[in-house]
């Protein structure tokens, strides 16, 4: 799972794939494989993953009779999501790969621009940044096109002046970076992007930053399957809080770490440690009446309901996640990227307990916040694979009407 919710389908064969494509475009299974010359049962086999796909000349006839234009698409699909959105979330990485990765050099002209653009007005740039990914039915191309440069002068300018406030505008961009990158499945990157942030906050030894940035740290970790290390680490971090004076600042920043850490135990097996992290999380969030948020990191009571169905899904306890989710409601007024989480980790939960409809239901309601998260959401498109290839006849018209915004059909 992502930051989002856990919501894995896990790498597709080439058998699922033909199955999931056969689907989509309403083909039995004897009508296909006659199409390429074969019996409905050889098909069977070759769908069930008993039998491999060891021609190259039927890989080539069944690519042509499922209109697929690029056959690799059909021998290597990556894992999580469809063509469409794996194409199309690499583009978006790739625009922020090179701020991540690339040393800023000063030449002249960046070392001029930098300088000319007040630290005033690259703050404010960040901060529309900041506003677009939380507020914007069209988060995903905006910020693909306006946080690159941001970024990049952000490194520039820190790399200039070594002031503490440029540290934390850089800060800020990476983690911003962060959250973009764990969204469309790029996970490595996000990693690195979090890895760079710490760095930094070593320099300016805030330790109010410090923390922020092991939260984000240790999503990264869990992007990458890495459940014990996530663990591990928010904990750690949330212990360095422990003789802090207390503040509302604290209280966030411990609660989330705690979330955090939940959910790594929940994916690592460890219930009891999950249970009662969650509690403890749980209880700080109950002294707020809303949401706050520390360095850009919410905690509060809706925050703490969606990560507590995240956790649920997490440990695997779809059941319970799918009745929480049915019972709460998430404000039409808090951030998208929440609001997004909740009704993504509803939709899975019920998808794994056959309730279609429900799921169904659940991304309607996604797709009315943010459309284009089915686009470029990794999470977003693996659930709704998953609903695809079930191919349930009473949510098939909403389901393949959500596959076309999502660019699988």
């Amino acid at each position: 799972m992502s930051s989002t919710a856990g919501l894995k389908t896990g790498l597709l064969t080439i058998g699922e794939r033909i199955e999931l494509l056969r689907r989509q475009r309403d083909l039995s299974r004897r009508a296909l494989a006659e199409l390429v010359g074969r019996s409905e049962e050889w098909l069977r086999l070759i769908e069930s993953g008993n039998k491999p796909l060891d021609s190259v000349a039927l890989i080539f006839r069944l690519a042509e009779a499922l209109h697929i234009k690029d056959v690799r698409e059909f021998i290597a699909l990556p894992p999580q999501l469809a063509p469409a959105g794996v194409e199309a979330g690499d583009q978006l990485a790739e625009s922020l790969k090179r701020s991540i990765i690339n040393y800023p050099a000063i030449r002249t002209n960046e070392g001029t621009a930098a300088n000319t653009e007040s630290l005033t007005d690259l703050t404010d740039r960040l901060h529309r940044c900041q506003n677009i990914w939380e507020h914007s039915p069209t988060r995903y191309t905006e910020l693909a096109e306006s946080l690159p440069k941001v970024l990049t002068a952000a490194r520039i300018q820190y790399l200039l002046s070594h002031d503490d406030d440029a540290g934390e505008l850089l800060l800020q961009s990476y983690h911003l970076s962060r959250r973009f990158l764990t969204r469309i499945g790029s996970h490595q990157l996000a990693f690195t992007a979090a890895d760079r942030a710490t760095m930094v906050a070593e320099q300016l030894r805030n330790p109010w930053q410090l923390a922020a940035c092991a939260w984000h740290t240790g999503n990264g970790m869990l992007g990458l399957s890495q459940a014990q290390e996530c663990h591990d680490y928010a904990m750690t971090a949330a212990d360095h809080l422990t003789d802090v004076a207390d503040s509302v600042d604290k209280t966030v920043l411990t609660g989330a770490l705690q979330l955090l850490a939940a959910k790594g135990a929940a994916a690592a097996g460890n219930v009891a440690e999950s249970d009662r992290l969650t509690t403890a999380a749980t209880h700080r969030a109950s002294q707020f009446d809303t949401d706050h948020r520390t360095y850009d990191i919410p905690f509060g009571p809706t925050e703490s309901l969606i990560a507590r169905l995240e956790i649920m899904l997490w440990g695997g306890n779809c059941e319970q996640a799918a009745e929480l989710a049915a019972q709460q409601h998430v404000p039409d007024a808090h951030p998208i990227s929440g609001r997004m989480r909740f009704h993504l980790a509803g939709a899975y939960a019920c998808a794994r307990r056959n309730d279609y409809a429900g799921a169904s239901s659940a991304l309607g309601k996604a797709a009315d916040v943010c459309p284009e998260d089915f686009r470029y959401g990794s999470d977003t498109q693996s659930t709704l694979q998953y609903l695809v290839k079930q191919d349930n006849r009473l949510v098939r018209q909403e389901v393949h009407e959500l596959a076309r915004v999502a660019g699988l059909r």
